[in-house]
């Protein structure tokens, strides 16, 4: 018997599951980030290096304005769009207490997980 060059090992390779959870985690980490807490490592598996970089300028200018970082926010709700198997398109509310910021992502399956390859806080 013969074993179709995709599954090494026998095995079907796993898809990433719903991204809905790992959406609101960035989302809720990403604001603290952006308000000035030091967050921003929690991030570095499952955002690219591009969102990166854009997180900790902006983090940096947080820093510089004064701010530590506001009490943790809180995901108020969030609505997903898979376009296609592999990537969504996620909308977040998050509150961080005095403010409500909407957040919006692209997620993009890699391997068997989900990255932000876009983020967007308003």
């Amino acid at each position: 018997m013969t074993m179709p060059a995709y599954c090494p090992g026998g095995r079907p390779p796993r898809r990433p599951g719903n991204p809905a959870q790992l959406a609101c985690t960035v989302a809720q980490t990403a604001v603290d980030v952006v308000l000035g807490a030091d967050r921003l490592d929690q991030l570095n598996r499952w955002v690219s290096p591009v969102v990166r970089d854009s997180l900790a300028q902006q983090h940096s200018l947080a820093r510089r304005a004064g701010r530590t970082g506001a009490p943790d926010a809180k995901v108020e709700r969030a609505r997903v769009f898979r376009v296609s198997e592999v990537a969504a398109e996620v909308s977040v509310v998050v509150s961080d207490g005095t403010r409500s910021r909407a957040v919006a992502m692209r997620l993009e399956a890699l391997a068997t997980r989900w990255v932000v390859t876009t983020l967007l806080i308003g």
